[in-house]
């Protein structure tokens, strides 16, 4: 079965993404991975305890479940089948490295942001760096 790996964050915009990941999956016939990659260094100040740095064991847990879980829902509705995958580092080197051990078709990433003058400024976006460096071909989604 064909995969389609479907790179999503906590912007709006993934709502986007994930309509567009769903009717690419439904044409093709295929499965999405969907994944969220949580920034190492990205420690919110509430989930800080006590010791400065720590954090809940839960917490890449709680991040993921309460931005991936309404996706899972609705591609699950859409009647495509759907694995909800969690990465914690560099967003671009787990998506990557994900889509090659996973042997994916597609990569789906969204582009908010990369037109006109805003092409200059995400010159380190996940987006961006994930199409330059890619083997695989990647989906934008405007």
């Amino acid at each position: 079965m064909k995969q389609i790996l479907v790179a999503v964050d906590e912007h709006p915009h993934a709502e986007e993404i994930v309509e567009c990941a769903v009717r690419l999956a439904t044409e093709i016939s295929a499965k999405i991975l969907l994944i969220f990659v949580v920034e190492e260094r990205h420690v919110p100040e509430n989930y800080r305890d006590e010791h400065g740095d720590e954090l809940p064991e839960h917490f890449y847990a709680d991040v993921f479940q309460r931005t991936v879980s309404p996706f899972l829902k609705y591609i699950t509705k859409a009647g495509v089948k759907v694995e909800g995958i969690t990465g914690v580092g560099d967003p671009v080197k787990e998506i990557l490295k994900t889509a090659k051990a996973r042997n994916v078709s597609y990569i789906v990433v969204g582009t908010r942001g990369l037109r006109y003058w805003g092409r200059l400024r995400a010159i380190n976006s996940v987006s961006r760096n994930v199409i330059e460096k890619s083997v695989i071909p990647v989906v934008a989604v405007p």
